[in-house]
């Protein structure tokens, strides 16, 4: 037992020995995110008009309203000949039995025991049709203009005539329905209530030299809002019977707030040139024992400094130097790997470690097709760094897109 306890403290002390650590680093820097779309670069302003479509939108409720207003008349006027007929049919044969009756009244008769012949029942009419109530639609406001011409704001370029135009078209706020859950016991019950609506809003942007480059409906999925929470469902009840037309109000202003908000985010993301943080982990190794990494950390400070310019262009010009820099330290190491050495300097696990560092500096200087080289070989070693590369995986080909859109 002893023995075992001693070559078990001796293999720990051997990994020790040649085990180097990884410092992750979690490092952020700006960059100007790529639209997918590219707008022809002679234009550089754009203008934003608004279309109501919500009015066309109440015009049919209101046509539709009127319809089953008819139909609903003819069906209750229908019923209402069908209730006289059954009601007619009735008074006859009621008539005619109080006709017989009064005859013999008046010829004398009586029944058998002497008592006077009884008058025939009247008849029990059926319900009459009840009349139909119309509820009149909840219409769309008027928009103010101004709500989307201060929502709209495409990142890259000025407001401005003479450029691009974008037409924003606000739908109407349509088919909305309340959902109730309820949570907790006792006295902390609550009842809470969301209302699920459709707002969609078509979006046109169009260049006087490439056309329709945008022409879109967006937003068609079903939207949420919260309506409150309450102690009781009769609470609720009482809410919404007080104040029906402000709840409308309030839906329909977070709707279209929403709704402005989300066209902005999308164009921005189609045509626009955004500033974004990426928060990226870049690696070093933290902790060696029988050799030198002196050039490793070199590299990555100079991996962090390059990274730290590609915010200065679109193109990231300006970065390309100090990520040649960079790249040209990390293949000098890589001379060294030996993925077959766990006791190499540059061994699997460094050696993985490297590559998403590079894929990392390659992606940003424009060459994805080998940053994705670099993604696969990390993979391929698994471990830690197979998970890292995995999960940049999807990034990178964002961004290759939209690379690839511009250049």
């Amino acid at each position: 037992m002893k023995t075992l306890l001693l070559l078990i403290s001796f293999i720990g002390s051997l990994s020790f020995a040649y085990g180097q650590m990884i410092d992750d680093n979690k490092i952020q820097f700006n960059y100007i995110q790529l639209p997918y779309l590219k707008v022809n670069p002679a234009f550089t302003k754009y203008d934003v008009k608004v279309v109501h479509g919500y009015n066309q939108g109440n015009q049919d409720a209101l046509a539709a309203h009127e319809l089953n207003k008819q139909i609903a008349m003819q069906v209750f006027e229908q019923q209402m000949t069908t209730h006289k007929s059954q009601c007619d049919t009735l008074d006859v044969n009621y008539f005619r039995l109080m006709a017989k009756w009064e005859k013999d009244v008046n010829a004398g008769k009586m029944q058998a025991d002497g008592t006077p012949l009884p008058q025939p029942p009247k008849p029990i009419y059926p319900a009459p049709p009840t009349f139909p109530s119309f509820e009149a639609p909840v219409l769309n406001s008027p928009m103010d203009e101004s709500t989307v011409l201060n929502g709209i704001n495409i990142a890259g370029f000025e407001k401005g005539m003479g450029g691009f135009v974008v037409t924003v078209n606000i739908l109407s706020l349509d088919n909305i329905q309340i959902s109730e859950s309820k949570s907790g016991t006792g006295t902390s019950t609550k009842y809470k209530y969301t209302a699920s609506y459709s707002l969609p809003v078509e979006v046109t942007v169009e260049t006087p030299t490439q056309g329709k480059l945008i022409y879109l409906r967006i937003l068609e999925g079903r939207q949420s809002y919260t309506v409150g929470e309450f102690a009781s469902s009769y609470d609720y009840k009482l809410y919404m019977l007080q104040n029906k037309a402000q709840f409308n109000a309030n839906l329909e202003a977070s709707a279209r707030a929403k709704a402005v908000n989300e066209t902005n985010e999308y164009l921005n993301d189609q045509i626009g040139f955004v500033p974004r943080t990426r928060y990226a982990e870049i690696y070093d190794v933290k902790r060696f024992k029988d050799y030198d990494y002196s050039d490793v950390t070199v590299a990555y400070t100079k991996t962090v400094q390059a990274l730290q310019l590609v915010s200065q262009d679109r193109n990231r010009k300006s970065a390309i130097a100090s990520i040649d820099l960079a790249l040209a330290d990390w293949n000098m190491i890589m001379k060294e790997s030996n993925n077959y050495d766990n006791k190499a300097r540059i061994n699997d696990k460094i050696t993985a470690m490297i590559q998403c560092n590079m894929a990392e500096l390659l992606a940003w200087k424009g060459k994805y097709d080998e940053s994705e080289i670099q993604v696969n070989l990390a993979i391929s070693e698994g471990g830690k760094f197979k998970r890292h590369a995995s999960g940049e995986q999807a990034f990178y080909a964002d961004q290759k897109r939209r690379w690839n859109a511009h250049y």
